[in-house]
């Protein structure tokens, strides 16, 4: 697709346990490319490591082409995701507009929901997976950073030990909760960190906070 908006457009990119590499793709600032299956715009993608398209993706028979490798839709801005190594499971944060900020599992066929759904706004109408975990912009403008901390040499208190973490880039704080239970309200880690715009995971399983 041509991208015409200087924002809403990468995403991140992480092999899932099952060898494809996942993709996310932000919306290039027009809403309606979220739901449209003519276009890989507001999405996940799903391809295999050769860059062929796996046939079990959920749309591959309904689509033709590249739009095949649709997986998940209904996607503002997902800025990152991360995927737990022990479970295989993901988790996507999607950046709001005016708002609400969303952590919302990853599922194929799944559809979030946007521009008609925002956090929890909406999300409840047929076809539409609601989010996680969301909080409005009175605590922060844009979901940034995460990453599941599974480490083989713990250097984190034991509590934190499976959790997701996430961070916020005005709010500058970082925060986590249960990968095995989201919906639970997170613990704040740290705060007064300033922009942080993701995390890296070292070999052993330890956090860097890139600010």
């Amino acid at each position: 697709e041509n991208l015409s908006a200087w924002n809403h457009n990468g995403g991140a990119l992480h092999f899932g346990a099952d060898g494809r590499l996942y993709i996310s793709t932000g919306d290039n600032a027009v809403g309606s490319n979220s739901q449209s299956l003519g276009n890989r715009l507001g999405k996940v993608l799903r391809i295999n490591a050769d860059g062929t398209i796996p046939p079990d993706n959920p749309f591959y028979g309904s689509t033709a082409g590249n739009y095949r490798a649709i997986w998940a839709r209904g996607l503002r801005n997902p800025f990152t995701f991360a995927i737990q190594p022990s479970t295989g499971r993901m988790m996507i944060n999607d950046v709001g507009q005016n708002s609400w900020e969303e952590i919302d599992e990853g599922i194929a066929g799944a559809n979030y929901g946007w521009p008609t759904s925002e956090g929890p706004v909406n999300c409840t109408a047929v076809g539409f997976t609601c989010p996680t975990y969301s909080y409005d912009h009175s605590q922060g403008c844009a979901i940034t950073g995460g990453a599941f901390y599974e480490p083989a040499d713990q250097s984190f208190p034991t509590g934190y030990a499976g959790k997701y973490f996430f961070a916020d880039y005005c709010g500058g704080w970082i925060r986590a909760v249960p990968a095995d239970d989201p919906e639970r309200a997170p613990v704040e880690l740290l705060a007064g960190l300033g922009p942080v715009i993701g995390f890296a995971e070292l070999e052993d399983g330890e956090l860097l906070v890139l600010g």
